[in-house]
């Protein structure tokens, strides 16, 4: 989440109060709509532990989406 922030920061006109914020709704937002298979992996990524297992996860699962 960090990584997140700091990024939202550099890239936009947003403090850091401000990209906490809209880092906390990005959250929310995916945590709500995501199947459960990927919502473990792609909060990890998030929370900045797993990144790789995140996208293992998201590779199978778009494999699988497009028939690969």
């Amino acid at each position: 989440m960090k990584a997140m922030i700091a990024e939202l920061v550099a890239k936009t006109d947003l403090d850091e109060g401000q990209a906490e914020q809209v880092a906390n709704v990005v959250k929310g937002f995916l945590e709500s709509r995501l199947p459960d298979a990927l919502k473990g992996p792609v909060m990890g990524a998030i929370s900045g532990e797993n990144v790789d297992s995140a996208a293992d996860a998201l590779k199978g699962a778009l494999g699988g989406f497009l028939g690969d």
